[in-house]
């Protein structure tokens, strides 16, 4: 496969396995349109850049508010 080739078998496996399009309406898309809808689906399902690991003192006070048995 040379390097300008669409692999369509990722795309698929996206489009139609993990964002549930169904086959006949995935190729009905432009190219334009496939990259929008993943882009779209991967902004939504990702978590936001400006999340940071929980720290210590956010663990202890959520320690402190549910605390095991």
């Amino acid at each position: 496969m040379s390097s300008d080739s669409i692999n369509w078998t990722d795309y698929i496996k996206i489009c139609v396995g993990m964002m549930n399009m169904r086959p006949t309406d995935f190729w009905n898309l432009s190219p334009r349109e496939m990259y929008l809808a993943i882009q779209g689906f991967k902004d939504f399902n990702s978590s936001s850049e400006e999340e940071q690991p929980m720290d210590s003192d956010r663990l202890q006070e959520m320690m402190e508010l549910y605390p095991d048995g």
